[in-house]
């Protein structure tokens, strides 16, 4: 029986370099994150405390920006590492299976809706926390891809090749956003409900049951 494992091998490779030549909002994503950790961490430090999520400050000052700048800030260069990988790990994939505008509306609605939960949270509780980074809006691609791996499961579960890469991608990113020290656990669960829900209207409702290239 012919060995076709090299030719498997090569035919992923071939579809990642397709996939990541194409993700424009993916690798904008990440040089604007990388951009602005170096200005804010070198330039200008005021940055952080203008654009990081501060629930007073949007509640009784009204500043609202902060529900989006504070998706682009990053504490130090590990936070922005973690971070920068799950975006370019699996958002390259999703943007490439969804198309540039209903991912780009994804991202930042799970974003939005993960600061906005977090806030509810800290409301109910009488906490103030002060949070930043990416990680709300990568979870909300997590949940989107999620949703696809349930749908497809029967077939997944033929592939164990994949079916292992995909174990190890989904614990690297469970590490990075729900143990690791610090981390908002309730803006990522409000990012990846988001995304969760995204897919289920776009994959389940609307019938978007296409192969998802680069994991399948």
């Amino acid at each position: 029986m012919p060995d076709n494992s090299g030719f498997r091998s090569e035919d992923f490779i071939e579809k990642q370099k397709k996939i990541y030549k194409a993700s424009y909002v993916t690798m904008a994503l990440v040089a604007i994150n990388v951009v602005v950790f170096v200005i804010s961490s070198i330039f200008v430090p005021y940055l952080y405390s203008f654009g990081m999520m501060y629930t007073p400050a949007v509640l009784q000052n009204g500043e609202y920006h902060r529900l989006i700048t504070a998706m682009f800030l990053h504490q130090d260069i590990n936070h922005l590492f973690n971070n920068m990988m799950m975006l370019l790990l699996v958002g390259a994939i999703i943007e490439h299976y969804l198309g540039h505008v209903a991912y780009v509306v994804m991202y930042f609605a799970a974003g939005i809706f993960g600061n906005l939960l977090s806030m509810a949270y800290e409301v109910k509780n009488g906490l103030d926390w002060i949070s930043l980074g990416a990680s709300g809006a990568v979870m909300g691609i997590v949940g989107f891809l999620v949703v696809w791996l349930i749908v497809n499961r029967k077939t997944l579960v033929q592939d164990k090749s994949m079916l292992i890469r995909l174990i190890f991608l989904l614990l690297f990113v469970i590490d990075s956003c729900f143990f690791q020290q610090g981390a908002n656990t309730i803006a990522h669960l409000g990012g990846f409900i988001a995304g969760f829900v995204f897919g289920i209207i776009n994959i389940i409702l609307f019938n978007n049951r296409k192969d998802m290239e680069g994991i399948a």
